[in-house]
Formats: C-alpha cells, structure tokens, sequence
C-alpha cells in the first residue's frame, strides 16, 4: 500500500514538472494570430511617413558611420522601419499568401534603394569620408552573423506575437544590425569600390534572409492561417526553393568565417612574435603591420634608428615560418622619424616615464586632497546632527564640536573620534548626565573609540 502511494507521488510530482515545463516553453498561449498578421501587414509599407523615417536613419546611420560613433548609430537603428518588410516576407512564404509576399518585396525593394541612394549621396559629398573601423566591420560578414540574424528574426516574431513590441524591437533592430551594412553599400558605389559596397551588401542580404526565414519557421510552428496549394508538387517546389535560397546565402559566410579566423590566428602568432624577439628592442619599433591578400601576406615593421636593421629580415622571417606563417614575408622600413639616433630614443623613453610618475603622485595628492574634503564634510554632518541632539537632551550643554583626532598608541597612531562638549556658564553636568552621554557615543560610534572632553 505504502509502495502504491509512493508511486502515486512520483507519478503527481513527474506531471507537475512536465506541465512547468511545456508551460515556460509554449509560445502558442496568449498568441492572437490575425492581429499578429493585421500588425506585419499595416507596418510594411515603405510610403509616406515610412520613407521619410528610413532616409533620416539612413542619413544618420551614414554620419554615425563616417564618425565612428556607435552611439549614433543604435539611434538610427532604433528609428529604422526597416524590419517591417523583412517581417512581412516571411509571413507571407509562412501562411502562403502571395499578395502579402509580393507587396513586401515591393516595399522592401523601395527600402533598399531609398537606402542605397541616400548613404551613397552622403558619403559622395561627405568632407571627411574615410574607412572608419565602424565602416570596416561591416565588409567582413561571416556565419556568426547568420546566427544572430536567426535569433534576432526569432526574438522579433516572437515579440510581435506575444504583444511585447515596444519592449523587444527596438533590440532586435540594434542586433540585427540592417542599416549599417547597406549605408557601407552605399560608401562603396560613392567611392568606385565593388569589393567594399558587395561585401557590405552581402552582409545585409545575409541577415535579411535569415530573419525572413526564422519569421517563416515561427509562423509556420504557430500554426497561423493558411492557403493550402492547389498542388502538393507546387508546395514541394516552394519549400525546395526556400531551402536552396538560404544555403545558397549561408555557404559564402563560411569561408569568410575561415578567412578570419585564419587572419586572428596570424594576428595572435605576430603578437606573440614581437613580444618575445624584441624585448628591450621594443622601443625602437614604432609599429607594425600585417598585409594581408589574397595572393601575397607581409609583416612590415617600421622602426626608429639602427638597432633593427634590414639584415634581420630573414631572421625573422624564418623564426615565423617555424611557427607556422611559411608565406609570411617580413619588411624591415625606417619610420619617418628615422633620423632620431639610439640615444635620443632613450633620452626620450626617460622622459616619458618621468611623466609616467609625475602623473601617478599628481594624482595620488588629488585623491588625498579628495579623501580630506569627504572627511571634512563628513565630519561637519557628523557635528550638526550630534550638536542638535546634545543640546535638546542636556539643558546644561550649550554646543558640541566634533572631529577624528590622530592618538599614538603601542602599534602606531590611530584615529579616534573626539568629542568636546561645551558647558553653559554656571552649569554642571550631573553624574547622570554624564552616564548618558556616554552611553549615547558609544551607540553613536558602534564601539570604536572616543574621547570625551567637557569644558
């Protein structure tokens, strides 16, 4: 009997947790499925309003870009509707409903050449126009981001459909990151480079594609409403496509990710490189640089005066190959401060640690001189609120100073808080009195010394 109920339990607490557990995994509750659609549907037109707000964000995506300011950026991209029509692709191929398909390709068609045309007038007129490293991150797109456009088309679908738009969105917009790379796009046409503006289009089209396709599999996992073909070969047909689309778009990322992580392998073993063979040499190399093409691969160091010469290259060059980098060629070129001897390189490291140290005390009296301020001021509170309460409970106490007071004791000096009461004229503190005043400092200071001193 005592066997069957423990069963019985056992069976009660296995259902509890598999009810907890379909329950914080259901997306299907709370989920209104036309209202879901009605929201992608009114929100993926790029007229009107629509088309002024992306070519703000464009505009100020391009300047965030040009400035190498990630702050602006996040603000174009919070601004963006650019995630509408991506959304309302996948919704379309999801519920099988060509006219809202076609409509989204339409307007995101529009989006991309506002886009295109408003970071590319940008950065044709731009005073400054440089390749930022803002700019530069977007022309290396590889499979990491064909994760983040996954789960940020999932988190994006989701919000939507459990009503948590304004909470969710705008992050899904700043992970995703769709505005930079096409404003890069445009950078690229204006300054006559199809390597810069295809790899920054890639990158989009990339992310675009993988939050059409988490969108579809959501929606398709939700169970929304849909038109059921004509034909099963047309239905067969439609996935096929949808599934030689996005690997078609997935397999250039991966060898990418392989060039890159080939390119931070190269960078470490460098890094290591320098550190170990230069030692106090250190200070004669001004910078290096590592070319990387797709045909060649250099180390250029540029260095002050004749203590690394030319006559090492080789050297070095076969150190680096032991390590792996046999096509790694190495160039030895003076900086163009090369005029400056040994000894002026030295004269001017002493100075700069000189500095180094006269910074470090500067600042070190700054933070005591700090430290006293907050003392003092502390110590003023500590006064006032003593003072008042003192001579409201002792008729005989008049005011009351306060301070922390350096003592010499048996192991050094030690601060001890210190207190004098001043008498009014002609009167005396009863022994009671005093008692109580003690007693009050002592849960006053929480048992750290004091001295009382009454005049």
């Amino acid at each position: 009997m005592t066997e069957v109920k423990q069963n019985s339990e056992k069976s009660i607490g296995f259902s509890y947790v598999k009810s907890l557990f379909y329950d914080i995994i259901d997306l299907r509750k709370g989920v209104d499925k036309k209202a879901v659609i009605q929201e992608i549907k009114a929100k993926k037109s790029m007229a009107g309003a629509n088309a002024w707000m992306l070519m703000c964000s464009i505009l100020i995506a391009s300047i965030g870009l040009d400035r190498n300011s990630d702050a602006v950026i996040i603000g174009a991209m919070l601004i963006s509707p650019l995630m509408s029509p991506i959304l309302g692709i996948g919704l379309g191929i999801g519920i099988n409903d060509k006219e809202v398909l076609k409509k989204s390709f339409i307007h995101f068609s529009a989006a991309i050449l506002i886009a295109l045309v408003t970071s590319t007038v940008y950065f044709a007129l731009t005073p400054f126009g440089n390749i930022t490293p803002a700019i530069h991150s977007r022309t290396e797109p590889n499979t990491l981001d064909v994760l983040v456009a996954i789960f940020g088309g999932l988190a994006g679908i989701i919000s939507i459909a459990r009503k948590d738009i304004s909470v969710t969105l705008p992050g899904v917009a700043i992970a995703t990151a769709l505005m930079p790379p096409l404003c890069v796009t445009g950078y690229g046409i204006a300054k006559g480079d199809p390597n810069f503006a295809l790899s920054a289009f890639y990158l989009f089209m990339l992310n675009t594609s993988f939050i059409s396709i988490a969108t579809y599999i959501i929606v398709r996992f939700l169970r929304f409403p849909y038109r059921r073909y004509l034909k099963r070969s047309e239905r067969v047909r439609n996935r096929i496509i949808v599934l030689l689309f996005g690997l078609l778009i997935v397999i250039p990322s991966f060898y990418i990710l392989g060039r890159l992580l080939q390119k931070q392998e190269t960078e470490n073993i460098i890094a290591e490189f320098i550190d170990k063979e230069f030692g106090e040499d250190r200070i004669f190399l001004d910078d290096y640089k590592t070319l990387l093409t797709d045909t060649s691969s250099t180390l250029v160091l540029y260095v002050y005066g004749d203590v690394i010469t030319s006559d090492k290259q080789e050297e070095y060059k076969s150190i680096l190959s032991d390590q792996g980098l046999t096509d790694l060629d190495v160039r030895i070129l003076n900086s163009s401060e090369s005029d400056i001897n040994t000894a002026q390189v030295q004269s001017l490291e002493q100075e700069i640690q000189k500095v180094k140290i006269l910074t470090q005390e500067k600042k070190k009296a700054e933070a005591k001189k700090i430290e006293l301020l907050q003392q003092s001021k502390a110590d003023s509170l500590q006064t006032l609120e003593i003072n008042a309460y003192l001579v409201s409970l002792f008729p005989p106490i008049e005011s009351v100073s306060y301070g922390k007071m350096q003592s010499p004791q048996a192991d050094g000096f030690k601060k001890i808080h210190t207190v004098i009461v001043y008498k009014k004229k002609g009167q005396t503190l009863t022994k009671t009195h005093k008692e109580q005043l003690s007693n009050f400092l002592k849960v006053k200071f929480k048992g750290e010394p004091y001295e009382l001193l009454i005049i």
